[in-house]
């Protein structure tokens, strides 16, 4: 795919989808897959609402930063 379509796709992807997303195009184990990062939890669950498992021919993951609370929330922490 040339970098004229990716640019078209990631536009098309950000006026579908909402402009809070940063949106990347990369070859994945599934073929090309648009990477949809969301800032939130929460923004990344709207998200994936909106966004099916596959979108204009590509595989869509949908990704976020995880908050240092939650991953407080799942560590594990030895009890002396």
């Amino acid at each position: 795919m040339r970098k004229f379509d990716e640019d078209s796709l990631r536009l098309k992807a950000a006026v579908e989808f909402g402009g809070d997303y940063t949106y990347t195009i990369k070859n994945g184990g599934l073929g090309k897959t648009l990477i949809i990062h969301a800032d939130t939890r929460e923004l990344a669950r709207v998200v994936r609402k909106k966004a099916s498992s596959s979108w204009e021919g590509l595989y869509v993951l949908v990704t976020y930063d995880q908050s240092e609370d939650e991953a407080l929330e799942k560590a594990w922490i030895p009890e002396s």
